[in-house]
């Protein structure tokens, strides 16, 4: 292991500027054009990777993207995509193969999550896609995920929906793991995200957020929804299995705006963990995608105004100094989403209970990582559990900034050890940001610890 002290650079994308100036220009227009003489199959490698962690096979994308030749036909070539799968589980009924054919009746959920994506314009079709796909996962769920359970969680006049997984062979009680999914996703998608933490002992909860998957009807609040979990420890209260001490928060993109704001608003999670989250839109939502601004339009349409008007409610510049728990942040690099620098801004103003991870050849979500970011959290958020308890044991307080030096140690020790997580992702790097960033440069250097070099993989991220 190489530790370093000195002030570096975290890596950069040479190529972001000119990234994201084409991003800029992607409109319904450009895109139009775009997929009239190419097709979708010019979908970068960084956004196949969201599809193909669905478990979606190579083969059958590659003819999905291809058969896309404008973006009203999106919907229609997954939806055709959906009903292959549903299909192949009649037939696979037919042979009396049931397994197999809840694993199709799954594809066929996820290919209708899928269709919805980009059908932002058409609100009909986007209903009925959620509702199909939410409708399919839940029958195909009792086949393939037994240990799983359905739950209602209550938030204020609402009720929003999750699915519990419990680790097999744990003890009496674990910790509790509670993913909040980003603006376009559903807890189907991230549904088996769940299985690093759960091999790490951890039971976990996969949760629509407002505005999201079955919680679409639910009004989105964007920034006075920070009291989103007290429902969960109501409903962990009648939880025999859980520790309600131990029950950290998990965030993707604005799910992860929304971790941050919740470990902010309750002191009862003991952590958070925030994945290439928006930290402040403001400053750079003129430079993103126009389908980007359309997505959020849509996404807070229960708002009194659109998000993209609006992008002062998301910030987290005055949210993130509250925080009184430990945050790991992950960013990446490539990230065409949303600004790479808004997971350095976040971990620097958490001060020294923050701590962030950087993918410098990933994009948005780490859709490409998932069982190396996954395990990583796993690992930490379990390593803070042990130094809390050692905390409490030696001096009656658990400190969140020692808890967090702690956890950190034991992530870094994990890596010299070789442990899956730097296995799946050797440009994965482990960085201490400097408690006291210069106004001007907040994120942009950081005390920065290294795995030992190996050789480096072939990268088939964007250009």
């Amino acid at each position: 292991m190489i530790v370093s002290d000195e002030k570096v650079s975290i890596p950069q994308w040479r190529y972001a500027p000119d990234a994201w100036r084409w991003v800029k220009r992607f409109d319904e227009r450009y895109a139009a054009s775009v997929l009239r003489f190419r097709s979708a199959g010019i979908l970068p490698q960084s956004m196949r990777a969201r599809f193909l962690a669905m478990g979606i096979h190579a083969d059958i994308l590659e003819s999905t993207l291809a058969s896309i030749k404008s973006p009203e036909g999106w919907a229609n070539a997954w939806i055709e995509t959906a009903q292959r799968f549903l299909g192949d589980y009649r037939r696979q009924v037919s042979a009396k193969q049931l397994l197999e054919a809840a694993q199709a009746r799954r594809l066929a959920a996820l290919s209708y999550h899928c269709a919805q994506l980009l059908a932002a314009n058409d609100t009909r079709t986007v209903r009925t896609c959620r509702a199909a796909a939410a409708s399919l996962f839940a029958q195909a769920q009792p086949y393939l995920y037994p240990n799983a359970r359905r739950l209602m969680i209550p938030w204020r006049t609402y009720m929003l929906t999750g699915y519990l997984q419990s680790p097999v062979g744990a003890p009496s009680r674990s910790g509790l793991v509670v993913v909040l999914n980003g603006s376009n996703s559903s807890k189907e998608e991230s549904f088996d995200w769940a299985a690093s933490f759960l091999r790490a002992g951890l039971s976990v909860l996969s949760l629509d957020i407002p505005g999201t998957g079955e919680s679409s009807s639910v009004p989105v609040s964007a920034h006075d929804e920070d009291d989103l979990l007290d429902g969960v420890f109501e409903v962990m209260r009648h939880e025999p299995g859980v520790d309600l001490a131990q029950i950290s928060v998990v965030g993707v993109s604005v799910g992860g705006n929304l971790a941050v704001r919740c470990a902010a608003y309750d002191r009862r999670l003991m952590s958070s963990v925030a994945v290439t989250p928006p930290f402040d839109p403001a400053r750079w939502i003129g430079h993103g995608s126009p389908f980007l601004l359309r997505q959020l339009d849509d996404f807070s349409a229960g708002t009194a105004a659109g998000a993209s008007t609006n992008m002062n409610h998301y910030s987290l510049h005055d949210v993130a100094p509250e925080m009184k728990s430990p945050l790991l942040v992950f960013g990446a690099g490539h990230d065409l989403i949303v600004s790479p620098t808004e997971s350095q801004l976040l971990a620097a103003r958490a001060g020294a209970i923050g701590t962030l991870i950087w993918y410098p050849e990933s994009g948005h979500g780490l859709y490409d990582s998932i069982p190396s970011w996954t395990a990583e959290a796993a690992t930490w958020i379990s390593s803070v559990a042990a130094a809390r308890a050692m905390e409490y044991q030696n001096t009656g307080f658990a400190d969140p900034v020692q808890v967090a030096i702690l956890a950190r140690e034991q992530l870094l020790a994990a890596g010299a050890m070789d442990d899956d997580f730097f296995d799946d992702e050797g440009s994965a790097r482990l960085i201490e940001l400097d408690d006291t960033p210069e106004p001007d440069d907040a994120g942009s250097y950081a005390r920065m610890v290294t795995p030992p070099p190996r050789p480096e993989p072939s990268s088939n991220h964007a250009t």
